[in-house]
């Protein structure tokens, strides 16, 4: 084995020993690339980072000449010790001088406090930080637009307010706009155009991902509100003006802390396959390992709606470089014992071709974006990213810039294993599972530019178009389905609570526009407190041929559906309990039909009281057949209102009214403790004689 050394205070000029220890990493790499070209394969190759802080000044680049492709040999960049290394693309910020002339516009809660220090060229900081972690930028007051809700009048770029909120600032150029738009399952971060103060009319420089307007879901009691930008310097916060390279700091202390630091790079370490060579096969970079490495000081990576490149209501950006590790082309790989913390931008992308590697055991944490995205081709015929393990991880505290990130998000990826991992605390949802993308070549569109549309036109025809899937239903999705890569992934095991915390419309899983075989069971989501949280478990639009199987669901607020299917899937063995608020629409809800075809089984569905309705059975899109139990093989679920038997016995009875639920039941389930989150079955339980196989709630987490 050959190993090399790296420390803070090496030298790229000793030898790499562990007495004489390189100081980069880049140095490192041609080392190693010298090493494999000159000794074949010949053992494994550990680069060794000594305890410490690393600083990056540019993103490193691994190929690959930089990995090796027999399965018995790796190379291994690691820490001396778990947790003793730091790698940070932040500058550091010094020379500190007290602003003398203060421009009128200034905060007055900032005069005679603002400090300011001038950056390299290169420093374009969106993020700044201190010995804590991220210091927030100047923010100034929420505010909510002037909204008749008549969606016709909203526009993408342009809004109406009232009050002094914005005004025509000489630095508005610097400015950015934090936008919740009418549709609240998503948010952007824009550049200011124009303000006009005397109409009440703002303009942004580039149009938002839906109209802004007041959101018609969800409880805001704000959804704009500007940063960056003099006027609202507050003490603690700071402002940077790009044209000059100025960064202001605002303290009611004698000076700035020490210690402070500047984002500057987004991406840390590329791993860079050779992809999409006209007339070369793709090469992926194999054999890498990175273990006991923390990555933090990441700058935001600026993303904007209606570009036509985002993935799915544009929670992430197709293909972009928006987190401090990203394997572009990669396979049998490995991320283990990491932590992702503190840092404008997201943690870790597998993108395009990325297969057989392994994410385990790693920590996401206080982070701008995602902690883990798999991000495939968009639809058409190369299938490239699958089989990854994304297993034993903590996801926690992101999504500080980017509120409707995911914890894991997996698009267009499919025969993926998401196991054993602990999510919560988070402004929007848990797990994504999705190929959602509009056929359609309207600019702009979600998605539309990752269409690869002459293997679509290959499959459907010249021309195509996609019809709204919930007309072309199953007969159009099946056509469609080859070109849906978000398929056949196992979702278990996932300890899901504390989600959705400030966006609308989200879940604890989420599976959407994906091809069939996608199955999610043995999870836990709950308790799940938000007064906007959805669905613990969602089979959303154009999804169907899903497995929804024995996950625990329970305490959720907001609108506190437990298990939501739009589709024609197969809902078995679930338990659905004890929601915090009334259910919108019901513990199961049914939202578009017809539903033959879907399984829904041996399910428990518990309520407290009698207006926590069980199964809600509608049409929420589009016309014909609602979405009926009646229609689905429906049997042997078990129902019961705690203060209220009857409820349950009438639901019951109304069912076997229209020849389903024949045996069906309607009393206790007999848990030892549902209100203390104890979902073991007591002996005398009526349950194992409906067939229902007990959950493994140790491995879930349970009892609480």
């Amino acid at each position: 084995m050959r190993i090399y050394y790296l420390s803070p205070d090496g030298d790229d000029r000793n030898a790499g020993s562990e007495s004489q220890p390189f100081a980069s990493p880049y140095r490192a790499r041609d080392a190693v690339r010298h090493t494999l070209r000159d000794r074949g394969g010949k053992g494994d190759i550990h680069v060794v980072f000594k305890p410490g802080r690393y600083h990056l000044p540019q993103t490193l680049t691994l190929g690959p000449e930089d990995g090796v492709r027999a399965q018995a040999r790796r190379v291994v960049w690691r820490a001396f010790e778990a947790g003793s290394v730091r790698l940070s693309g932040a500058v550091p910020v010094g020379g500190w001088q007290r602003l003398k002339d203060e421009p009128d516009y200034l905060n007055p809660r900032a005069r005679g406090k603002v400090w300011v220090a001038r950056l390299p060229e290169n420093c374009r900081p969106r993020d700044l930080f201190d010995r804590k972690g991220m210091v927030g930028r100047a923010r100034g007051p929420g505010f909510l637009p002037v909204d008749s809700r008549a969606r016709h009048s909203l526009s993408c770029q342009s809004f109406q307010f009232s009050g002094t909120y914005l005004q025509n600032w000489p630095d508005l150029r610097e400015a950015e706009l934090v936008v919740v738009p009418r549709n609240p399952w998503t948010m952007n971060i824009l550049p200011l155009a124009e303000v006009d103060a005397e109409t009440g009319r703002a303009m942004v420089a580039r149009p938002c991902t839906y109209p802004i307007g007041i959101p018609g879901n969800g409880k805001f009691d704000h959804t704009l509100w500007v940063e960056n930008t003099l006027a609202v310097l507050t003490p603690e916060s700071w402002v940077f003006h790009e044209a000059t390279r100025t960064l202001y700091y605002c303290t009611e202390k004698d000076a700035p802390a020490s210690g402070l630091m500047a984002a500057s790079l987004t991406e840390y370490i590329l791993v860079q396959g050779q992809l999409d060579v006209p007339k070369t096969p793709d090469l992926p970079v194999a054999g890498l390992t990175f273990e006991g490495l923390i990555f933090e000081h990441g700058n935001r990576f600026p993303f904007h709606g209606g570009t036509g490149r985002g993935i799915q209501h544009d929670w992430e950006m197709f293909d972009a470089p928006s987190c401090m590790l990203r394997l572009r082309g990669a396979e049998n790989c490995r991320i283990e014992n990491c932590r992702f913390e503190n840092s404008g931008a997201g943690g870790l992308r597998l993108d395009l071709l990325c297969r057989q590697n392994q994410v385990n055991n790693c920590e996401f944490h206080s982070l701008g974006g995602c902690g883990i995205v798999l991000a495939g081709y968009g639809p058409g015929l190369k299938y490239a990213n699958r089989d990854n393990q994304i297993t034993g991880n903590h996801i926690h505290h992101i999504g500080r810039h980017y509120y409707h990130s995911p914890g894991i998000f997996v698009w267009q990826s499919g025969a993926n294993l998401v196991a054993d991992n602990h999510l919560h605390d988070l402004p929007y949802t848990g797990i994504v599972c999705s190929g959602r993308v509009k056929l359609v070549r309207r600019p702009g569109s979600e998605g539309v530019e990752t269409i690869r549309w002459h293997e679509v036109e290959e499959l459907l025809g010249p021309g195509y178009s996609q019809p709204p899937w919930y007309h072309g239903w199953l007969v159009d999705w099946w056509r469609r389905e080859p070109l849906q890569h978000a398929r056949e992934n196992l979702i278990e095991y996932n300890r899901i609570h504390d989600v959705m915390q400030v966006m609308g419309d989200g879940n604890g899983i989420y599976i959407s526009g994906g091809g069939g075989g996608n199955v999610a069971r043995f999870n836990a989501v709950g308790p799940c407190p938000s007064a906007n949280m959805s669905e613990g478990i969602r089979c959303d639009d154009d999804q169907h041929q899903t497995i929804v199987h024995g996950n625990l669901i329970f305490k959720q607020a907001g609108h506190a559906t437990g298990i939501t299917t739009k589709g024609i899937n197969r809902i078995t063995n679930n338990i659905v309990a004890l929601p915090l608020t009334n259910p919108i629409r019901g513990l199961l809800s049914l939202e578009t039909g017809p539903q033959a075809g879907s399984v829904i089984r041996n399910n428990v569905f518990l309520t407290e009281t009698s207006e926590q309705a069980f199964v809600w059975q509608s049409r929420i899109h589009g016309d014909g057949r609602r979405a009926l139990l009646r229609d689905a093989d429906c049997d042997r679920n078990l129902y019961w209102c705690v203060e209220d038997p009857e409820a349950a016995r009438r639901h019951l009875a109304r069912e076997q009214d229209f020849g389903i639920e024949a045996g069906g039941r309607a009393e206790d389930p007999g848990f030892v403790a549902p209100q203390n989150g104890d979902y073991r079955l007591k002996p005398d339980s009526p349950l194992a004689s409906l067939g229902f196989r007990p959950l493994p709630l140790e491995r879930m987490g349970f009892p609480l």
